[in-house]
C-alpha cells in the first residue's frame, strides 16, 4: 500500500508540472511507444518513392499535441513540433509519434508508416542470336524489392525473381527479340510497383567487350603479373605462351571488376604472350586481343648506360613506348621501330634501375626491372679545336669530343692566356657542357690570345689539357691586309688562308702560305661590300684559328699630291692621281692662265710635266678631278700644285 501511493503521488505531481508549465510531459527513460493513449490517423499509412502524410488527431479536449514523423523510440522528444502533414523521400519504415496532454495528463501514440522502394531495377542484356540473357545486378536495390517480374515481351510467361534465387536468366525466342520489361514489385497487399527498366536488344547489352587485360608485368624472378577487368557470371579463360609457340590454359574465372593471376618460374629474358576467352549467353567463344610482353636490356656505354627493347609484338594497338628510371619516367617514344636509347645524364658509379613499359590502347605491358652501374675509363686528350674572333671583343671556342671516357653530363673546362704567355688560367664556369664557349672578356683588338681543353667526365676523370689555340690579330691599311707574325699552334703552322666574301658573289680561300700579309687590288672589287679574315691551319689538320673580320666599304677615295719633281731621277716623276671605288674619272690641268695643258679619262695616266713636247716651266699649277663612285654619283675636286725641277 506504501508503495502504490508514492506512485499516485508521483503521478499527481508529474501532472501538475505539465498543467503549470502549459507544455507537454517528459517521461523518462523515452518509453513513448509503449503508451498507447493517444489517438490520432495517418493518411496513407503506406506510399511508393517520394510520399506525403497526413496526421489528424482523434482526442477530443487534448492540448499542446505534438508530432515527430521520423521518432528513433529511444529519445526524449521535449516540445515536438506541431505539423500536419510531412514528405517522406526515400524508402524505409518510418515511426510517427504523437504526444500532448488532456485533463491534466499527458499521452502519446506511436504508428509506423512504410514507403516502398520505386527505382528501377539494375539489369544487363546479352542477346546471342534468339537467344536473350538478363543478369539482375545483385545489389541492395534489387533486394529491396519481394520479387523482380521479367516479361519478355513475346507473350510468354513472365519469368518472376525472388529473394535467394539466380542472378542470370535465359530465354529462346522464336523470331525477332522484343523489348524486355523488369520491374520490382512488392508483397501482396502494396498497390505500387517499381519503375519499368525497359532492355531492348540494341539499347542495352553485356558489354562483353569490357573483358580485357589492362596490365602485364614481367617481374625479375621471372613471374608475370596479369590484371584483366572480368564480368560477373561471365567464364573467362586466362591462356599464355612463349611468343611463337602454343597457348596453354592458366586459370578460370566468372568474378566481376579486376581480377589478378600470376604465371610463375618462367624466364625474365624470353617473351611471350598472353589472351582472354570468354563464353558468350550461346556458349559460343569470345576471343580477346593478344597482348605479349616486354624486355629490357641494359649496358654501360661511353656516353652513358644504353637501354635496348624488343619490338612490341602487335603493333595494331600500339601507342608509345615509356622508359622509367626509378620508377620515374625520362623519356617516351612514338615510333614501334624506336628500341634504343642511351641514358647520357646517368652519373659514374651511380646505380640505377630502368623499366621500359609499351602503351597500347589495351594495356601497358611492363619489362622486368634491370639494374645497372655506370662506368667511365679516362678520357683522352682533346685533339680537335678552334678559335674563333666572332665579335669585337668576343673569341669562341668550339672543340670535338672523341674517344673513351664521354658521358653523358661532362665539365668542360676552358683555359686562356695572353699570346706568349704561360699563365693560364680558367674562364669556363663549374659543369660547363657547352662544346662551343664565348669568352667575351678580350681586347680583340689590341692581343691575341690562346686557348687549352680538358674534359672532365661525370666520375669524374680527367683528360690531360689540349694543345693551345691562339687567335689572330688582323689588321687593315687601305691597301693591304696584315696578321699577327706569332704561330697560333704549338705543334706548328700549316698555311695561312684569306677568306674574302662579296656579298653578291660569294666566298673564296685564297691559300698565302707562311706570310703574314695580303695585298689587296681593291680597283677590281665589284660594287658590293666585302668582307677579309684570315685562317690558320694547324700541321696535322686538326686545329684551326680563326683572325678577326675586317670589313671594307667601298667608299670612293682620292689621292692627289701637291707637288711632283719630273728631274729625271726616276723619283716622284709624275704626277698620279689614285682614286679607289669609282665609275668613271676625268682629270685636267691648267696652266696660271687657266689654258688647259693635259687632260686625260684614264685613271692610270699621269702628266709627266710636259707640254706639246717641251718640259714646263717650274711652278704652280691647278688641277680638276672629276669622277662618279660606285653608285654613279658624281663629284669634283680641284686644287693646286708645284712642279718643282
Amino acid at each position: 500500500m506504501r508503495l502504490e501511493l508514492l506512485f499516485i503521488l508521483f503521478i499527481g505531481f508529474f501532472i501538475q508540472s505539465f498543467c503549470a508549465n502549459g507544455q507537454a510531459p517528459v517521461v523518462k527513460g523515452g518509453k513513448y511507444c509503449d503508451k498507447a493513449d493517444g489517438d490520432f490517423d495517418v493518411i496513407p499509412f503506406d506510399g511508393c518513392g517520394s510520399q506525403t502524410v497526413t496526421v489528424r488527431n482523434n482526442v477530443v479536449g487534448g492540448l499542446n499535441i505534438g508530432y515527430i514523423f521520423d521518432y528513433d523510440k529511444i529519445s526524449d522528444p521535449i516540445n515536438p513540433p506541431n505539423p500536419f502533414s510531412y514528405t517522406y523521400n526515400e524508402p524505409g519504415v518510418y515511426t510517427i509519434l504523437q504526444v500532448g496532454s488532456k485533463n491534466g495528463s499527458g499521452f502519446a501514440l506511436c504508428k509506423q508508416v512504410t514507403i516502398y522502394e520505386r527505382k528501377k531495377v539494375n539489369a544487363l542484356l546479352e542477346v546471342c542470336g534468339t537467344i536473350a540473357r538478363v543478369t539482375i545486378e545483385n545489389d541492395t536495390l534489387a533486394k529491396s524489392y519481394d520479387h523482380i517480374e521479367i516479361n519478355w515481351g513475346d507473350g510468354k510467361v513472365n519469368t518472376e525473381w525472388r529473394k535467394g534465387d539466380g542472378l542470370v536468366f535465359t530465354h529462346a525466342y522464336t523470331g525477332t527479340i522484343s523489348q524486355i520489361i523488369i520491374k520490382g514489385i512488392h508483397k501482396t497487399g502494396v498497390s505500387c510497383t517499381g519503375l519499368e527498366n525497359i532492355l531492348s536488344p540494341t539499347s542495352q547489352s553485356i558489354p562483353l567487350d569490357t573483358i580485357k587485360i589492362r596490365r602485364v608485368e614481367m617481374t625479375s624472378d621471372g613471374t608475370i603479373n596479369i590484371l584483366y577487368k572480368g564480368l560477373e557470371k561471365t567464364e573467362t579463360e586466362v591462356f599464355f605462351g612463349d611468343v611463337n609457340g602454343t597457348y596453354k590454359s592458366v586459370e578460370k574465372g566468372s568474378s566481376g571488376g579486376d581480377n589478378s593471376v600470376l604465371i610463375e618460374s618462367l624466364n625474365p629474358e624470353s617473351q611471350y604472350k598472353v589472351k582472354l576467352v570468354s563464353q558468350d549467353a550461346c556458349g559460343g567463344t569470345i576471343l580477346n586481343d593478344e597482348v605479349g610482353t616486354m624486355i629490357l636490356k641494359t649496358s654501360a656505354e661511353k656516353t652513358g648506360n644504353l637501354l635496348e627493347w624488343n619490338k612490341y609484338a602487335y603493333p595494331s594497338a600500339f601507342t608509345g613506348y615509356q622508359l622509367l628510371r626509378d620508377n620515374a619516367p625520362i623519356h617516351g617514344f612514338q615510333n614501334i621501330d624506336e628500341i634504343k636509347w642511351v641514358d647520357e645524364t646517368a652519373i659514374c658509379g651511380q646505380t640505377y634501375e630502368y623499366r621500359i613499359v609499351a602503351l597500347t590502347k589495351l594495356l601497358r605491358s611492363w619489362s622486368a626491372p634491370k639494374k645497372v652501374t655506370m662506368t667511365s675509363s679516362k678520357p683522352e686528350k682533346i685533339t680537335q679545336a678552334s678559335v674563333s674572333v666572332t665579335a669585337p671583343n668576343v673569341i669562341k671556342t668550339d672543340v670535338v669530343l672523341t674517344g673513351d671516357g664521354l658521358t653523358g653530363t661532362y665539365n668542360l673546362i676552358v683555359e686562356r692566356a695572353d699570346l706568349g704567355s704561360s699563365d693560364f688560367a680558367q674562364i669556363s664556369g663549374a659543369k660547363n657542357q657547352q662544346i662551343e664557349y664565348e669568352d667575351k672578356n678580350v681586347n680583340t683588338g689590341a692581343k691575341s690570345y690562346c686557348y687549352r681543353f680538358s674534359y672532365e667526365n661525370s666520375c669524374p676523370l680527367r683528360s690531360e689539357f689540349s694543345d693551345p689555340v691562339c687567335s689572330i690579330l688582323l689588321q687593315q691599311s687601305p691597301n693591304d691586309i696584315s696578321w699577327t707574325n706569332n704561330s697560333p699552334f704549338l705543334q706548328g703552322l700549316e698555311s695561312y688562308s684569306v677568306i674574302q666574301n662579296e656579298s653578291n658573289i660569294g666566298t673564296t680561300d685564297t691559300p698565302v702560305g707562311l706570310v703574314n700579309t695580303y695585298s689587296l687590288n681593291l680597283n677590281t672589287q665589284t660594287k658590293s661590300g666585302y668582307t677579309f679574315q684570315i685562317v690558320g691551319h694547324s700541321k696535322q689538320g686538326n686545329l684551326l684559328s680563326f683572325s678577326n673580320i675586317v670589313n671594307y666599304t667601298q667608299e670612293f677615295a682620292l689621292l692627289v699630291p701637291d707637288a711632283f719633281t719630273p728631274n729625271e731621277d726616276n723619283i716622284n716623276e709624275k704626277f698620279v692621281v689614285k682614286a679607289l671605288f669609282v665609275n668613271t674619272f676625268k682629270m685636267s690641268i691648267f696652266n696660271r692662265w687657266g689654258q688647259v695643258i693635259f687632260q686625260t679619262n684614264d685613271i692610270n695616266n699621269s702628266w709627266d710635266g710636259m707640254i706639246n713636247g717641251e718640259k714646263a716651266p717650274a711652278g704652280s699649277y691647278v688641277y680638276k678631278v672629276e669622277i662618279t663612285d660606285s653608285t654613279d654619283k658624281s663629284f669634283s675636286k680641284s686644287g693646286s700644285f708645284f712642279l718643282i725641277r
